[in-house]
């Protein structure tokens, strides 16, 4: 769908002369979060970025705006996120990891 291209950063990493990207999911499986195994609760990232969108240090919006995320809290927008018009991301999700980074 993104031909191995980070949705946050555009990075391409190519391993052995083929693309490579992690699938991170927006809500983590599992307790506690119990989140679906979905496209839609689906990005495709770079390690780089799965690692800080997992560790809470990026956030994305409703609108799909990505922040940083620093130990002062969330910082204004430094992009959107590249969607490819047939990945249908549930916001619900989005909202989700928001709210839990709050409470982080």
């Amino acid at each position: 769908m993104y031909d191995d291209r980070c949705q946050v950063c555009g990075t391409r990493l190519d391993l052995l002369g083929r693309g490579y990207s992690e699938a991170a999911h927006i809500r983590g499986l599992g307790a506690p979060h119990d989140g679906e195994d979905a496209v839609e609760n689906m990005l495709c990232l770079c390690p780089n970025c799965h690692t800080r969108f997992d560790g809470f240090a990026l956030a994305i919006d409703e609108e799909l705006f990505i922040h940083e995320v620093t130990a002062a809290g969330e910082g204004p927008a430094v992009g959107k996120l590249t969607v490819a018009a047939d990945h249908k991301i549930d916001v619900r999700h989005l909202d989700y990891h928001r709210r839990f980074l709050a409470r982080s």
